[in-house]
């Protein structure tokens, strides 16, 4: 998720945490909801206290996934919080199926954990008559009993062994001691769709947000099975593998109108911008139309150039800059070896290698 859309809330550990703009949606139609259904003032703030301490528990949930990542060789840049639920960006995954079993099993057991230190709360402080309770919104009298429920409910929904939830994960990685870590993602993917359609089902006679799960695990198994075909197919391979040494290139004082000129005959996604011949930045098919439409054909091209770019090295894993450049949505990238400028990385030449690796393997 892009920060412009994303309200910062701190860095545990050093760790980003920020929450999306859609949470909004969530209390809105908590309030929606609660106020339809004749609950006053007191009572829908209580709900709305309800999902914030919920998704503390969520947050704390991402952070026991990111701890053992990190703690394992991984690296983790950030949390989001989505209506949904919470979002670790890893940036690099621990990939030994011991690993990948601890990291994805680490979240759920975080829940475990505060279910019981809130029933221990419960039995030695609260003790509360549970047989006289009213459960049909949340008061102070049950807020700490439907917390710790929930807390159990995330624990039993998580090990749906369908990804993108950590049963998943947690069923590929068992599956990997025995079988290629491809194969493993598979299985888990099939099964895991299997899963999407139940809840799609039901959620056409129970509950509509059933129909929104399903979909979500529908693509985010998907989504994982076509990650790891690339990180197979793109294993062992380094930038130096397709560093583009033929690029489209022009010099820092031409105007953006001649580069707009020289645009429609390339099929680059864009310009390295040169200096008294030595690289001072890219400019991108994008950056150029929106500099025309902002600034003119009149302006030099080094007024609008990226010349803080992100570099990166030829013996870079291939698939670790591919992430990057999806996740950031790069299309250019400069490419150095000791730094020397040596070319530059296309994301479309990189589709056009994976496709090329993928019929010949």
């Amino acid at each position: 998720m892009k920060s412009r859309y994303s309200l910062p809330l701190g860095k545990p550990f050093g760790i980003k945490v920020s929450v999306h703009w859609t949470f909004s949606l969530l209390i809105a139609w908590i309030v929606i909801i609660s106020a339809a259904r004749g609950l006053e003032t007191p009572q829908i703030l209580m709900h709305i206290l309800f999902v914030l301490a919920l998704f503390v528990c969520v947050v704390l949930h991402e952070l026991g996934h990111s701890l053992a990542a990190i703690r394992l060789g991984g690296e983790v840049s950030s949390i989001t919080l989505l209506p949904i639920g919470g979002m670790a960006h890893m940036s690099k995954m621990p990939e030994k199926p011991r690993d990948e079993f601890i990291v994805s099993a680490a979240g759920p057991l975080v829940n475990v954990i505060i279910a019981a230190l809130l029933w221990i709360y419960l039995a030695t402080v609260q003790r509360p008559d549970i047989e006289a309770m009213e459960f049909q919104a949340i008061t102070t009298q049950n807020f700490v009993l439907m917390l710790m429920a929930a807390n159990i409910f995330i624990v039993a929904f998580n090990l749906i062994p369908a990804f993108p939830m950590d049963g998943g994960r947690l069923f590929r990685s068992a599956l990997s001691m025995k079988l290629s870590r491809l194969k493993a993602t598979r299985i888990a993917k099939d099964i895991g769709q299997v899963f999407a359609v139940l809840f799609i089902i039901a959620g056409l006679f129970l509950n509509p947000f059933l129909v929104i799960i399903g979909f979500f695990i529908l693509l985010g198994a998907k989504g994982e099975y076509e990650m790891i075909k690339y990180q197979e197919i793109l294993r062992n391979t380094t930038v130096k593998d397709i560093v583009k040494t033929d690029f489209a290139e022009i010099d820092s004082e031409s105007t953006l109108g001649e580069a707009a000129e020289k645009l429609v005959h390339i099929s680059d996604n864009g310009f390295v911008i040169k200096s008294d011949g030595e690289f001072a930045g890219i400019l991108t098919k994008n950056d150029l139309i929106n500099g025309l439409s902002v600034h003119g054909k009149d302006t030099p091209v080094k007024d609008v150039m990226l010349d803080e770019v992100e570099k990166v090295s030829t013996e870079t894993p291939l698939f670790e800059v591919y992430q990057d450049m999806q996740r950031k949505r790069k299309y250019l990238m400069p490419v150095f070896d000791d730094n020397e400028f040596k070319g530059v990385l296309d994301l479309e030449n990189l589709h056009e290698f994976f496709l090329i690796r993928k019929a010949t393997t």
